[in-house]
């Protein structure tokens, strides 16, 4: 198996509410990989989300550690967080968030302010994402002028922006229909191939389907995980029947 890339030991994340504390995630031990294409799936209300912003460093763990290449951020300074963030981590998000004022180029570019990416590199990579995710004719846009594929593919541009160690997404299908979905699948497919460390939550059993390795969240604990292998689209349905069965063995 490959290195890995982020480690968490015994990490928790709890909430108080109304006097009442809420143990979300609990004492977890869970490893990232180099190359992987990793899903965390779990029913509402399992804690997979959470346990995505927690890796991601979006959020702070209540107690435990997590190494990003075996430097600990669990106590970092936001400010220490955000040059990692920027540096090492790309985010996907179910809603998109992209900035309404800015143009599609405006928004993929925006990362890049203040990061390790020289100048001229910088044109030069959005170009490339441009390209590969045929935004080139829509770069003068604003969000509001895109369908939601077109929305979709413009926040994974800005998510790869600064070359990202890891990538994470929550959800990037789940305000989509299917066939743009699937279109979406297929870039975070394409992106894996090239090597991209990609970590996904996901409810979607297609979309789980992509990854090669399913890890299952249940109660904010690990209850088993799937090593599905390299994804071939013609093996799509084998691999459906595979994950749908480990689903169905965790109650899912």
């Amino acid at each position: 198996m490959s290195k890995n890339i982020l480690k968490a030991e015994k990490i928790c994340k709890s909430f108080v509410t109304d006097g009442v504390v809420n143990n979300i995630i609990k004492n977890m031990d869970i490893e990232i990989y180099k190359g992987d294409f990793t899903v965390i799936m779990g029913s509402s209300g399992s804690g997979k989300s959470t346990l995505l912003y927690m890796l991601s460093g979006m959020d702070k763990v209540t107690s435990g550690n997590v190494y990003l290449k075996e430097r600990n951020i669990t106590n970092l300074k936001e400010k220490q967080m955000a040059e990692i963030r920027k540096d090492n981590i790309g985010f996907v998000f179910q809603n998109m968030n992209l900035i309404p004022d800015l143009t599609v180029r405006e928004n993929i570019v925006s990362p890049a302010y203040k990061s390790r990416i020289s100048k001229s590199n910088v044109n030069e990579k959005v170009e490339e994402l441009l390209q590969q995710m045929d935004l080139k004719e829509h770069e003068h846009k604003f969000p509001s002028q895109l369908s939601g594929g077109q929305k979709q593919r413009t926040a994974i541009c800005r998510g790869l922006m600064n070359e990202p160690e890891l990538l994470f997404a929550d959800e990037p299908t789940g305000a989509l229909n299917s066939s743009i979905g699937e279109n979406v699948l297929d870039i975070f497919t394409m992106l894996y191939n090239k090597g991209q460390s990609i970590v996904m939550v996901t409810h979607d059993l297609k979309a789980a389907a992509r990854g090669n390795r399913v890890v299952f969240i249940r109660d904010g604990r690990i209850d088993g995980e799937l090593d599905t292998g390299t994804f071939y689209k013609e093996d799509i349905k084998e691999r459906e029947i595979m994950l749908y069965h480990f689903l169905s063995q965790r109650g899912w």
